[in-house]
């Protein structure tokens, strides 16, 4: 019996010990919105968690304001760490159709990766590093990419 808690104790220990090794720490993103609009964000883990950040199916919301805006999160040191933000557009054909509505069309307007990941960008990219804050991320109207201040 004493053997068997023995090696209970010790397998206890090892999952503790490897655990230490891929803790999560806090990070901070940092984002302007140099646009006319609302963006949706979400950051993306490039790493073996997959994780999205605020979740699979939430975006944070970085209004237009040309004040630095934070996002802290919590990240597996070491990950890699990708955003993307992107507005949705509508416009007005100014036909009607047949029910007495105006035509519109909706598109996306997206920045860094992305709406869904998809896209290149490896300046908007960081490894997750405790108490690290990011560059400032500039999202400008007309463009698609980012400028780093």
């Amino acid at each position: 019996m004493i053997r068997f808690l023995i090696i209970i104790f010790l397998a206890a220990s090892m999952l503790v010990c490897t655990s230490r090794n891929s803790h999560a720490v806090e990070m901070t993103f940092q984002f302007v919105n140099d646009t006319e609009r609302d963006l949706s964000l979400k950051l993306y883990s490039r790493g073996e968690t997959g994780q999205h950040w605020p979740g699979k199916t939430r975006a944070f919301s970085v209004r237009p304001d040309t004040a630095v805006q934070q996002l802290k999160i919590d990240c597996t040191e070491g990950e890699k760490i990708c955003w993307g933000a992107w507005v949705v557009t509508q416009s007005v054909s100014g036909q009607i159709s047949n029910s007495g509505t105006r035509n519109t069309r909706t598109g996306t307007n997206n920045y860094g990766v992305g709406q869904k990941n998809l896209r290149q960008c490896e300046q908007c990219c960081q490894v997750c590093k405790a108490g690290e804050m990011s560059q400032v991320f500039k999202l400008a109207s007309g463009a698609e990419s980012v400028d780093a201040k």
